[in-house]
């Protein structure tokens, strides 16, 4: 069974009453979102759009931000390359996908057109747009907006606030798995907002908006950002390591002190951290240790190999003793993100096991290629030693 459809399978549109919501909500994320329908008289073309673009002409920053986000790259090649290997004749495939991928009616219109033959429409390549959390029935929701309310700014035929769009669960319908769905180890293979729950972040009234969304940005910092995930950590690296019996003896700590979930979350990045000995520029032979962090399972689902994430407030550690190498210079460390980790593994497994077309091909491997490239260093440190 394909890793996606597994997923999607056991967690189709991930109904919000299988956690804690409000009204509001329960019917909000109702699939398909019906972000459109009959066209309000007398509304401009912009504002029947419902593009992120024509959001984006009054809305400038936060089309810039989102722009750059991981929202609108929710429709990327992996996925458009995976439902059009699918095809119609796999809807109910495809529509597990939409669900969080590209989840309006009007987007999901689109993609059948696309399926039939016809070039992918515009709204439906802008995977998550702000149409999908914003609107419904053309009518604007979003978060208490007294300072512009009180001004008398009203547009958009009237604004409904809710202070559901300040809440976690306002995140749950695309972030969290369903209670009954796909578990390993007794887990849920997506609990994102449950391993917040249960954190102290939760008792304290930090949502995930205070950490994805500060002030209100639209940015979406998550995995793939250095900086954010930098700030979220705390890193130990003895500065000088003590020689014992003919041994270097270090101590890398990594602690998850502002992550409000497990570190990481989900089943797809891995965090590697490694320790060696430096000979001149080189690595001496038989002188690195790892330390993976990540929870990896088998492309199957049926196989947990190892859940090492880091809980909010804990740590995990690389203790390192190895016999000093007779050319070594220097002790050094580094802390690297993989982001994609387990998407890379599955595209070079698709590309292997399945009969696509070319374009099916060219498609996955765009994929492929971008996923793979999204590693970077999050830190690293260099310590000389004294000469023996």
């Amino acid at each position: 069974m394909r890793w996606w459809l597994a997923l999607l399978l056991f967690n189709p549109a991930m109904p919000t009453w299988a956690w804690p919501t409000t009204a509001f909500l329960s019917h909000y994320w109702h699939r398909p979102v019906p972000i459109g329908g009959p066209s309000p008289p007398h509304w401009p073309a912009f504002e029947t759009a419902l593009s992120a673009r024509a959001c984006g002409q009054c809305h400038i920053s936060q089309y810039r931000e989102w722009r750059k986000s991981r929202h609108a790259l929710a429709m990327g090649p992996g996925v458009i390359g995976q439902l059009a290997q699918a095809g119609l004749g796999r809807w109910a495939f495809v529509r597990g996908c939409l669900s969080c991928h590209a989840p309006a009616r009007r987007q999901w219109r689109e993609v059948k057109a696309a399926l039939a033959g016809q070039p992918l429409a515009t709204l439906a390549r802008q995977g998550v747009t702000c149409a999908d959390c914003h609107v419904r029935h053309y009518q604007r929701f979003g978060p208490p907006l007294e300072p512009y309310l009180a001004a008398g700014r009203i547009v958009h035929n009237g604004f409904t606030p809710s202070r559901d769009f300040m809440r976690s669960r306002f995140c749950i319908s695309c972030h969290q798995f369903h209670r009954d769905g796909a578990r390993l180890h007794g887990a849920l293979l997506e609990n994102v907002y449950g391993e917040w729950r249960k954190s102290r972040y939760a008792r304290e009234g930090v949502t995930c908006q205070s950490c994805h969304m500060p002030d209100g940005r639209h940015n979406f910092y998550g995995i793939h950002n250095p900086r954010f995930v930098r700030r979220a950590l705390t890193i130990r690296f003895r500065a000088q390591p003590r020689i014992a019996h003919h041994a270097l003896i270090a101590r890398l700590v990594i602690t998850n002190s502002g992550v409000g979930h497990d570190f990481p979350t989900y089943t797809t990045p891995e965090v590697i951290a490694t320790v060696w000995q430096r000979c001149a520029r080189h690595v001496c032979p038989g002188s690195v240790r790892r330390l993976v962090i990540a929870r990896r399972i088998s492309l199957d689902l049926k196989h947990q190999y190892f859940d090492t994430r880091i809980k909010p407030g804990q740590s995990r550690e690389l203790s390192y003793d190895v016999k000093r190498a007779a050319h070594a210079t220097a002790l050094a460390a580094r802390i690297m993100v993989y982001p994609d980790a387990a998407y890379v593994r599955f595209f070079r497994a698709y590309l292997v096991r399945y009969t696509l077309t070319a374009s099916e091909r060219r498609t996955i491997q765009r994929a492929l290629a971008r996923d793979q490239h999204s590693d970077y260093v999050l830190w690293q440190a260099d310590r000389p030693l004294a000469p023996r």
